[in-house]
Formats: C-alpha cells, sequence, structure tokens
C-alpha cells in the first residue's frame, strides 16, 4: 500500500543521512519526513533488521549485524 511504499523511501533516504556522524538521529528521522523518532526506530528496525544507531555504527554494512544476529540464536 501507499504507506509501505513511502516508509521505504523515508527509510532508503534515512540510511544516507545515517551515514554522516554530524546530524543526530533525531534530526535524521525529521528529515527523513517522520514526525516521531520512536515510530521511525520502530519502521527502521523493521525494514532494515537494525536499530538506526546500530546501522550508523555499522557504517550501513547491515550483513554484519544479521549474521551476528544469528549467530545468537
Amino acid at each position: 500500500n501507499f504507506n509501505s511504499y513511502l516508509n521505504k523511501i523515508r527509510i532508503g533516504s534515512a540510511k544516507q543521512l545515517l551515514l554522516r556522524d554530524d546530524i543526530n538521529l533525531i534530526d535524521v528521522s525529521s528529515m527523513a519526513g517522520f514526525e516521531d523518532q520512536s515510530y521511525f526506530s520502530k519502521v527502521f528496525k523493521k525494514l532494515t533488521g537494525v536499530s538506526p544507531g546500530k546501522y550508523r555504527d555499522l557504517r550501513g554494512n547491515v550483513t554484519a549485524a544479521t549474521m551476528s544476529t544469528k549467530r545468537l540464536e
């Protein structure tokens, strides 16, 4: 549906913004079009498998996060 499509576009934008250390997470969520940071974090984790902060720490290398998570299971 439209909301899912819009969230995918917004998260794509957020991924690019998260690679910049000079923008804090609250500003990233706002710049990506989310009014609520907790909702942004929830949607981001649902679509990427990691939190926005973890994504930033991994510099966008989500496969490393996914692999470490699978090892714990």
